[in-house]
């Protein structure tokens, strides 16, 4: 793989990753190596220890080596993050990237590394000689521009609809499963996880659909073309029905929404099940302007709250 991110709870073998970076190509190759010091903010420190959850810190780790890779045209990069339990002078993070030539090598290694510190989630807690203890974490201040977060959505929430069960996967020429769904007025996302309590929590490591958006108006269009006033928005299977964003604009793009930060994967494609539950044509209707929905990993813990009133009303 010419790209790699990795967390390691053993010292980073540093030779093994130096010997990855070996092209003939490469006319640089830039290296840094961060390491545990003594003391922070003025005061002496005695040791350090790392905590990450791997499903979503591998990907970001990766994420950010693909995008500064191709962003500066690299040839190859490492980069190693140490967890667990840590010694002054031990490497906590390595990072090594091959390049053609010194400029892009340099920039490069100081984007990934800077990246790595901002967005990176993983926790440090700092242990200090006169024993107190401080735990550091991502502060998502871009390293570039200083802006802290992601954009936040200003739209509205006015559903959340979950269920513990799956009705549609894997069930082609099967006929669909009778697994109830209930509307719910706040909900926990937990990051790279899901919604607490939805089918979807835990599913696999790094899933893009932990959670979707569905777009309130287009409820009301399905309403509207199928002469079905009372259609719920729940038998779609979406997860949180909102309103004033235009879903189709942030697909691959990070974001926040009541203060949770949220990376929009792709569309959540209609299917053939469509028909079955709104009517014949539902499917085709809800290929266009993006009607399907959003999916979405969840990148931090927090509580949603639907605006007002009942899931629905």
């Amino acid at each position: 793989m010419p790209n790699q991110f990795s967390l390691v709870s053993a010292p980073i073998d540093i030779p093994a990753l130096m010997a990855e970076l070996d092209d003939p190509a490469a006319g640089a190759v830039v290296t840094f190596d961060g390491r545990v010091r003594n003391h922070n903010a003025g005061q002496p420190v005695s040791h350090l220890e790392y905590q990450a959850y791997p499903a979503l810190a591998v990907p970001t780790g990766q994420r950010i080596l693909e995008e500064e890779a191709a962003r500066h045209g690299i040839i190859a990069v490492r980069a190693v993050h140490r967890t667990g339990p840590l010694a002054i002078g031990e490497a906590a993070v390595w990072v090594g990237v091959a390049s053609a030539h010194r400029g892009p090598a340099f920039d490069a290694a100081r984007a990934i590394m800077e990246r790595l510190k901002y967005e990176l989630p993983i926790w440090k807690k700092e242990t200090y000689a006169d024993g107190h203890t401080e735990w550091v974490g991502p502060d998502n201040k871009s390293a570039e521009t200083g802006r802290v977060g992601e954009p936040e959505w200003q739209g509205e929430l006015l559903e959340i609809w979950i269920s513990e069960g799956n009705d549609f996967r894997g069930r082609h020429e099967k006929g669909r499963l009778d697994h109830g769904i209930r509307g719910v007025q706040e909900i926990e996302c937990v990051a790279g996880m899901g919604l607490r309590g939805d089918r979807y929590f835990g599913y696999k490591p790094d899933f893009k659909g932990q959670v979707t958006f569905f777009d309130a108006d287009t409820v009301q269009a399905l309403r509207d073309r199928f002469s079905m006033p009372d259609l719920s928005s729940s038998v779609f299977r979406r997860n949180l029905i909102v309103r004033g964003i235009d879903l189709g604009a942030w697909a691959g793009k990070r974001f926040r929404f009541q203060g949770i930060e949220f990376e929009a994967s792709e569309e959540c494609k209609p299917c053939y099940w469509m028909d079955e539950v709104v009517g014949p044509g539902a499917e085709e209707f809800m290929k266009a302007n993006f009607r399907g929905g959003l999916r979405a990993r969840i990148l931090s813990d927090g509580i949603l709250k639907v605006k007002s009133g009942n899931p629905d009303g």
